[in-house]
């Protein structure tokens, strides 16, 4: 079996075959990719806080102590334990803000862009390298989460990390592959736990491979020795995870216990995420163009490397199929970040690929013509995502205590439900209060000549349709007073971000 990896098979400079790229172009394509995206992740990196950085992140980060930090699990899997404590870091030298906080997930994004590119280069070619690194520079998913205060930009870096290593291991049978595997693998697991799909997604290639080699089907060349390497090295990183979420995992188990299987269509879903991947693939065009690239990278990997091309059909069919399949109550298209990247690649692939039968220039200029008609198509969801704040809290809060000023006696600020958490965050002047029924509002609005109801992510209207909707289920309560402060009171103040916030106001 050839060991070596397929970018040290080809000159470094070829473009399958030919040599047109020197590496002085190879490193620009490379620096101009991370700051092109470095600008798009950091165009909007100061907005206000959303409702997952606050509840998820900043409580943690925040904690009074790093045992805190590690031994909380929050309201089911909030808490992100490898980010949180990367927040802890960066707050400690940099100070509480905005910044400070995503500025983690901005690195660990930057990286991503970086660590693709060396995968594509190694397993693929110089050009798909390049290619999809650029194509993850500008994707608006992937910006989206490398400019917030959360795990996934880490989930996307560790799974490009531990999927180099599996690979390599596979190919050279390397000790020190293994144990970088292991490393990546863990660090994977501490950003978010749906790192398991990446293994699982991995034993099922093993598995195919061993069963192949056994039976002589589809041989792959990779001993059973390597193989038996691999289980031992994912053994090992299982039980370093065990080690490390102790601490969480009895709470970690009871909140498996409170997930429940429902039954809501998740064809919503399907699309929303092919959305999320493929921006511009609904229209006509896009699906034509996306279509043919994605067939056309498939048929190209599988020419050049079966255990890739396996890997990465595994990667992105796999896990999406059991989570379909078990259908529990928590979907968000965020979880399955880990598949873009490969995703990504198999589209470089396929444009590599297409204009393979050209030569030299004329090559050259019909990979950036595809690459631009890409960057076309993503381009509204680019300037959506740079432009658009995700949750207006402190320009909300901020425009009540302009109201409020010297008043503040006479005036009853008040929110509904986790959000008024959210609110008083940002509060430094006014005094947020968090009613349970209707009664107890009225209680506090005594002797109040103005009231002020801050709302935002609670309302029905935003639940996507393929959510459960009991999963936002609001209390009695809570509805009482929603339904009272929609009749009653004046919308004085809208932000339409992506969970749009409302103040309203009444005059007494």
């Amino acid at each position: 079996m050839n060991t070596s990896c397929r970018g040290e098979e080809n000159s470094f400079y070829s473009w399958d075959g030919e040599k047109i790229l020197s590496e002085r172009q190879v490193q620009f394509f490379l620096v101009l990719s991370v700051l092109i995206g470095c600008v798009l992740r950091c165009w909007n990196i100061n907005q206000s806080f959303w409702w997952d950085e606050i509840w998820g992140t900043i409580a943690y980060a925040k904690a009074s102590s790093l045992w805190q930090v590690v031994s909380s699990l929050g309201y089911y899997f909030n808490n992100h334990i490898f980010y949180s404590l990367l927040s802890r870091g960066s707050i400690k030298i940099l100070g509480e803000s905005e910044v400070a906080l995503r500025l983690p997930a901005l690195v660990m994004g930057l990286l991503g862009i970086v660590m693709l590119f060396q995968f594509g280069k190694s397993f693929l070619s110089i050009p798909s390298g390049i290619i999809s690194s650029f194509l993850l520079t500008i994707s608006a998913f992937h910006i989206e989460h490398s400019s917030e205060a959360r795990g996934y930009s880490g989930l996307a870096l560790f799974s490009i990390l531990s999927s180099y290593y599996f690979l390599k291991g596979l190919k050279t049978n390397e000790t020190r592959s293994w144990i970088l595997y292991i490393i990546f693998t863990v660090l994977g697991f501490y950003s978010h736990v749906f790192m398991i799909a990446v293994s699982i997604s991995q034993c099922c290639c093993a598995v195919l491979f061993m069963v192949g080699e056994k039976w002589n089907i589809g041989k792959t060349g990779i001993s059973l020795k390597t193989l038996r390497n691999f289980f031992l090295s994912l053994f090992a990183a299982a039980m370093v995870i065990l080690l490390l979420y102790s601490p969480v995992l009895l709470a970690f188990l009871r909140n498996i216990g409170k997930v429940r299987v429902v039954t809501v269509s998740r064809i919503p879903f399907i699309l929303s995420l092919f959305d999320s991947f493929f921006p511009g693939i609904r229209g006509i065009a896009g699906m034509i163009i996306y279509s043919i690239l994605l067939l056309s990278g498939i048929y190209f990997t599988f020419r050049k490397d079966r255990i890739l091309c396996c890997y990465f059909l595994v990667l992105s069919l796999l896990p999406v199929s059991l989570y379909l399949l078990i259908n529990p109550m928590f979907v968000f298209e965020r979880y399955f970040i880990f598949a873009l990247p490969f995703v990504l690649l198999i589209v470089s692939e396929g444009v590599v690929g297409i204009t393979g039968n050209f030569k030299g220039f004329y090559q050259k200029c019909m990979v950036i013509v595809l690459v631009f008609i890409i960057l076309c198509l993503q381009f509204p969801a680019i300037h959506t995502i740079i432009n658009q704040d995700h949750q207006n809290y402190r320009e909300a809060v901020c425009f009540v205590e302009s109201e409020v000023k010297g008043g503040r006696n006479g005036d009853l600020v008040f929110s509904i439900g986790y959000a008024g958490e959210h609110f008083r965050y940002y509060s430094r002047s006014t005094t947020i209060v968090i009613p349970e029924t209707l009664r107890e509002l009225f209680a506090m609005a005594t002797g109040k000549k103005r009231m002020w109801c801050l709302i935002t992510a609670w309302l029905p209207a935003i639940r996507p349709p393929y959510e459960d909707q009991a999963l936002y289920a609001e209390r009695p309560g809570q509805v009482e007073i929603y339904n009272y402060v929609k009749r009653n009171f004046k919308l004085t103040k809208h932000f339409s971000s992506k969970y749009p916030v409302d103040v309203y106001y009444l005059q007494r």
